[in-house]
C-alpha cells in the first residue's frame, strides 16, 4: 500500500493557509457570522478523506472548514460563503459554520450541536437499501459525542447494521471544559460503544498516517462485517473555541492543561508529515513550501478580491 504523503501535505497545507487567511480578514472586516477554525485538526480530515472514495457520503458538524476542502469542496464557493456572499455554496447566508458541495459528496455541515449524526444515519439507511458498497463518515466533536443523540443513533445504527462511520474528533474541549469536568471518572468510550454493538478505534489525530491506515481498516470492517464504526481521534485545537483568535494566549489559558502549547508546537500535523516523510524525499524543501504558500495565497485573494466588505 503505497500512500501519497506529499498530496497529504499539500491537502493540510492548503486548509491551513486558507484558514489562517480568512483569520486575518476577519479581524479587518466586519464579518457577522461565527467562526470555528480547524487549525491544528486538518489530519483527521485528511486522513479520512484520502481512505475514503468520492461515493463515501461526509457530514460535518459547526467546525468542518477541514472536512469541506479535504473531500474536495469548491474552494472559491467557500470563501464567498464564509464572508456571506451570495455566490457562496449556500447562497452566502449560511456562512462560516453551513458548507454544502453535492458534487464531491460533501452532504453538508449541521452546527446544532449532536445532529450532523442523526441525519447521516439516514442517509447510511438508504446506502444499505440501495445495496452501494459506500459508507457515510459523520464528523462530530467530543462534546457532541456527550449529547443523546450520539448514543441514539450509535444504537440504531448498531441494531440495523449501518455503513455509518462516526469520527469523534477529540480535542479534548466542550468550548472551554476539559473532560474532568464532564465525564465520571469511570467512563469508558469503547466499552459504551462496543456494548452498542459499534466497531472502535482510537488513535492519534495529529498522525495522517495513522489515520489513514485506520480509516481504511474500519471501512472494510464496517463494509464486510456490516457494522458501524466509531473512529476516535486524539486531536489538539490550535485555535480558540471560535472567532479569529489564534495565539500562545489562548494555548496558556487556565481552561487548557498545563503546558499544552508545548506540545501544540511539537505535535502540527504538517511537521510530523515532513519529518516522518517528506524532507528527505524533496530537494528544496522550503522552496517548495513557499511556492505552494504562495499559490494558496493567490487562489484565497482572487476570490476574497471580488467581495465587497465593510471595514471596522
Amino acid at each position: 500500500m503505497k500512500i501519497n504523503y506529499k498530496k497529504a501535505f499539500e491537502k493540510i497545507l492548503l486548509i491551513r493557509k486558507i484558514e489562517e487567511l480568512i483569520l486575518h480578514e476577519f479581524n479587518k472586516n466586519k464579518i457577522f457570522s461565527f467562526l470555528h477554525l480547524s487549525i491544528g485538526q486538518e489530519a483527521c480530515a485528511v486522513g479520512i478523506s484520502m481512505a475514503a472514495n468520492k461515493s463515501d457520503f461526509f457530514f460535518g458538524n459547526h467546525r468542518s472548514h477541514h472536512h469541506y476542502l479535504a473531500k474536495g469542496g469548491n474552494i472559491e464557493k467557500m470563501i464567498f460563503e464564509v464572508f456571506g456572499d451570495r455566490r457562496g455554496c449556500c447562497g452566502g447566508i449560511g456562512g462560516s459554520m453551513h458548507l454544502i458541495d453535492k458534487s464531491v459528496n460533501f452532504q453538508g455541515s449541521v452546527p446544532i450541536l449532536g445532529s450532523s449524526i442523526s441525519i447521516a444515519s439516514g442517509m447510511a439507511m438508504s446506502k444499505k437499501l440501495e445495496k452501494k458498497n459506500s459508507i457515510v463518515v459523520v464528523f462530530i466533536g467530543d462534546g457532541s459525542a456527550e449529547e443523546g443523540s450520539f448514543y441514539e443513533t450509535v444504537n440504531m445504527a448498531g441494531l440495523y447494521n449501518l455503513p455509518l462511520l462516526v469520527v469523534i474528533e477529540d480535542n479534548k474541549y466542550a468550548v472551554e471544559s476539559g473532560h474532568n469536568k464532564r465525564k465520571s471518572k469511570d467512563y469508558n468510550f469503547k466499552k459504551i460503544i462496543s456494548g452498542l454493538g459499534a466497531i472502535y478505534e482510537r488513535c492519534n489525530g495529529q498522525d495522517f498516517e495513522k489515520i489513514y491506515k485506520t480509516t481504511l481498516k474500519m471501512k472494510k470492517k464496517i463494509l464486510n462485517k456490516k457494522k458501524p464504526g466509531v473512529l476516535h481521534l486524539d486531536c489538539l485545537r490550535f485555535a480558540r473555541h471560535s472567532g479569529a483568535h489564534l495565539s500562545k494566549k489562548d494555548q496558556l489559558a487556565k481552561y487548557r492543561v498545563k503546558n499544552e502549547h508545548i506540545k501544540i508546537k511539537k505535535n502540527d500535523p504538517l511537521n510530523i508529515i515532513l519529518n516522518k516523510h517528506l524532507n528527505n524525499k524533496i530537494q528544496n524543501i522550503d522552496k517548495y513550501i513557499l511556492k505552494l504558500e504562495n499559490n494558496i495565497h493567490n487562489k484565497f485573494y482572487r476570490v476574497f478580491n471580488k467581495i465587497k466588505l465593510k471595514k471596522i
